[in-house]
């Protein structure tokens, strides 16, 4: 297989590695989104595992739906967020709540979830009522990291004692846990070089895409040896930079490419500002943990506002982005706030932008997007 298609198929299987792992004996320990210390996992010796939503999992549109499907054919199912959750829930975290409580992921010994957003929070409280509701379920143990992300002093000295409870929880030894900080940071270090080749027009927006997924599901030695062999891509000249919700497919990069752009910079969870910078090797590593995952790490709701919008408007002057491509899911209850003062500060600059409102997670209008990318795009200057 080609570096590319091993990243293709990490991507299109992203169990298969945690699968092997298992059969050979290894401890499988699975986590959600970007604020776990992946580094814990690892020195435990378990293989890690980050958990995604599938947008290919169809859902009903809301628990109505789901009980008059029942009422109808009592034979047919529904998924398990239609029946448990408020509609109200984004779609990422009802596809994952039907992934784990439908057994999608019991190749996970345990799963850690970091109360990161209140979604995430939510998802850890609804899964264990619906073990409650059905003991004849099986799917992994839960664990709460409950790690919060105000940068103050007070809230470092709680997340370190939280950082500490879960290494206990983990098991490993500190020299495990620095080598595994060393192992992390090579990873992300890679990811920066593969990000300054996208920068540069050598690399694709969904090859990047695809390159940062597999690193979340592939061990890391294989993971390296396979980006480090990633050959020049010819990209298209038109760059765009994409904000808003998390990006659960490659997509909206693939169409960009189609029409002639190349997405060279994300500014969502789950995107490139997650790999920006890396542990302290230096420091106690528990210390350096909590601290890079309370500070460091992008989330949901950061604070203050105004640093966050510095640090957005630094990656598109940085990546040399022509237009940004805003991307609204319907559920997301926090992006619009800030929408507005966004679109002013990119006006200020005479940038063009777009914005894809209440799209759907489980069945976008991929036409509507189209047509929305071609035109920002158009308004692009050669």
């Amino acid at each position: 297989m080609s570096a590319l298609d091993i990243l293709h198929a990490a991507c299109d299987d992203p169990f298969a590695a945690a699968r092997a792992a298992r059969e050979r004996g290894q401890r499988v320990v699975a986590y959600l989104g970007t604020s776990v210390p992946v580094e814990l996992i690892r020195a435990g010796g378990a293989f890690a595992l980050q958990l995604a939503g599938d947008p290919a999992v169809a859902a009903p549109a809301s628990r109505v739906a789901a009980s008059s499907a029942l009422a109808a054919d009592a034979s047919t199912q529904p998924p398990l967020s239609a029946t448990y959750l408020d509609d109200e829930f984004d779609g990422e975290i009802r596809s994952l709540f039907d992934q784990i409580g439908g057994g999608a992921c019991n190749v996970a010994d345990l799963i850690v979830i970091p109360r990161a957003s209140n979604g995430l929070l939510y998802l850890y409280y609804s899964l264990l009522e619906l073990r409650r509701l059905e003991p004849q379920r099986r799917f992994p143990d839960l664990l709460l990291y409950d790690v919060l992300n105000t940068p103050d002093w007070t809230t470092g000295q709680y997340v370190l004692d939280r950082t500490r409870a879960l290494h206990a929880a983990l098991k490993g030894s500190l020299d495990s846990v620095q080598a595994a900080i060393t192992e992390a940071n090579a990873v992300r270090r890679e990811l920066h070089a593969l990000n300054a080749r996208r920068r540069a027009g050598r690399l694709l927006g969904s090859t990047w895409w695809n390159a940062l997924r597999a690193s979340r599901t592939l061990a890391p030695r294989d993971w390296l040896e396979a980006v480090r062999a990633l050959p020049d891509e010819d990209a298209p000249a038109k760059r765009l930079l994409l904000k808003g919700y998390g990006q659960d497919t490659p997509v909206l990069y693939l169409q960009a490419e189609s029409l002639g752009a190349n997405v060279v910079a994300d500014d969502h969870i789950g995107g490139e500002r997650t790999a920006q910078a890396l542990v302290d090797e230096d420091a106690e590593p528990l210390t350096a943990l909590a601290g890079h995952y309370q500070r460091r790490v992008p989330t949901i709701r950061s604070w203050p506002q105004a640093s966050e919008d510095a640090a957005w408007l630094a990656l598109l002057e940085g990546s040399g982005a022509q237009g940004v491509l805003f991307y609204h899911e319907e559920f997301d209850d926090t992006f619009g706030w800030d929408h507005p003062q966004q679109t002013a500060l990119l006006e200020a600059r005479a940038v063009p932008h777009a914005l894809l409102a209440r799209q759907s997670y489980h069945a976008p209008d991929r036409g509507q997007q189209r047509a929305v990318l071609a035109d920002l795009i158009e308004r692009i200057a050669p």
